[in-house]
């Protein structure tokens, strides 16, 4: 049987993988759709499969209170904009740039703690979140020809996400994975059909239909980990983990796109990772002495 932290290992790797994959693959349907109508077509298709799991695991009509459905709405709310951020910034940008940027969000966990929650952050990581921070800032490169506005979107999907997982944490147990999976799945296709509403679609015979089912798929597959990760062992164990999705970014984006990561890119994402695993250690070591 595996510990509550190889649980956690297995779902954050998978999760990663999932929603790498549905990225890479989002990058093709942008070539004929725009960011919302790719995004709006894949839930179409990812709702109802999520919906169909909750229903066999009897997930699916569940009793909770209002408070329970006001945090799944501010959760959705929370992936509405980082989906809408990351996408665009996607559309645009090389997906081992964006992967890598993403990878700060165990840093700004970090300032969410200490500055929301109250607890105590000693220097030292104070210290990480300011140089890993600085890696964003040599990926995105501002004030140079590299840089544009969508390396910020990217960051702004990095604070959309961050918030994601916080209130994640707060889901009490009584709301099934499933049920938050499909209600955020739902929330979003829904904002993204309205978004795309006024946009000049394609016809329909030359969307590439196998691509939008991969992506319904592996978008579900990631609604449904991210939160059955946060319930499986400890952060500081499972988060590091998080990092295999930057790695099998910079490998598909290498193989499918040809986009080979510059050096400045390569920096910047050794900085995040560098200074994110060392805000992980000292957080578990100053847990362990409590």
């Amino acid at each position: 049987m595996w510990s509550a932290n190889g649980k956690g290992a297995f779902l954050m790797s998978a999760g990663r993988i999932a929603f790498v994959s549905n990225d890479v693959f989002m990058k093709f349907l942008f070539i004929d759709l725009t960011v919302f109508q790719a995004m709006f077509l894949r839930g179409l298709l990812a709702v109802p499969l999520i919906a169909a799991i909750a229903l066999y695991q009897n997930s699916l009509f569940v009793k909770l209170s209002k408070l329970d459905f006001l945090v799944l709405f501010l959760r959705a709310g929370a992936q509405v904009g980082m989906a809408s951020c990351f996408l665009l910034a996607l559309s645009e940008m090389p997906i081992a740039n964006v992967a890598a940027i993403m990878q700060a969000l165990p840093l700004s966990l970090v300032v969410v703690a200490a500055v929301v929650l109250g607890e105590v952050v000693g220097w030292r990581r104070w210290l990480a979140v300011i140089i890993g921070m600085c890696g964003v800032v040599v990926i995105i490169r501002p004030g140079t020809e590299a840089f544009n506005a969508y390396g910020l979107l990217a960051v702004a999907a990095v604070g959309f996400s961050t918030l994601n997982d916080t209130i994640t944490r707060y889901l009490p147990n009584r709301v099934p994975a499933l049920f938050a999976a499909l209600f955020t799945a739902i929330v979003v296709t829904v904002f993204s059909g309205v978004m795309s509403y006024a946009d000049l679609w394609p016809d329909w015979e030359l969307i590439n239909w196998p691509v939008v089912g991969f992506c319904g798929i592996t978008v579900a597959a990631g609604y449904l980990l991210q939160v059955m990760t946060m319930r499986q062992g400890a952060l500081s164990f499972v988060a590091p983990f998080r990092y295999i999705g930057l790695v099998w970014a910079i490998l598909l984006g290498a193989m499918i796109f040809g986009e080979m990561p510059d050096n400045w890119t390569l920096c910047g994402s050794l900085i995040i990772v560098s200074t994110g695993l060392y805000a992980l250690y000292l957080d578990q070591r100053d847990r362990q002495s409590t």
